[in-house]
């Protein structure tokens, strides 16, 4: 059996491998993305509460309520602060999951490279040898006319 039929298993599994490494690297993506939005609709948030504060301070609303408001903001605020967080943890975790995607490319590449170049090797090998029976055929019957 040839050599780069030999390797192709093992280029496949490569293959596999990077594939599954890709799609774990996306699915990262997609969680940084998703907090990314997250952090975006709680600020957006914040910011329309903090509107609503200065207005109901304006009008002089109850102590309690004021209290309330503040409450309300600081519990936003420790919730953009661990949305933050998450964000910091998911960009992480994804670039360690891109290197290893990366990793894993370069080497079923790398594997596809060397089949390639074994495949070359074997067309020329095998060209040689057509060659060389094509060459004794004509000697043959080069032999056989001047006989």
């Amino acid at each position: 059996m040839k050599r780069s039929k030999r390797l192709q298993p093992v280029v496949m599994h490569a293959k596999n491998k990077e594939q599954d490494a890709a799609r774990i690297f996306v699915q990262a993506q997609q969680r940084v993305t998703d907090s990314e939005e997250q952090l975006q609709q709680l600020e957006s948030f914040r910011e329309d509460y903090l509107l609503r504060y200065k207005m109901a301070s304006q009008q002089l609303g109850s102590m309690s309520q004021m209290l309330d408001y503040q409450a309300f903001l600081a519990k936003l605020n420790k919730g953009i602060g661990q949305a933050n967080q998450t964000i910091h943890m998911c960009r992480q975790q994804r670039d360690i999951l891109k290197q290893q995607w990366l990793q894993h490319r370069v080497r079923s590449q790398a594997l596809e490279n060397v089949v390639e170049k074994y495949q070359h090797d074997e067309n020329k090998q095998l060209l040689h040898l057509e060659q060389m029976e094509l060459e004794e055929f004509s000697q043959q019957r080069f032999h056989h006319k001047s006989d």
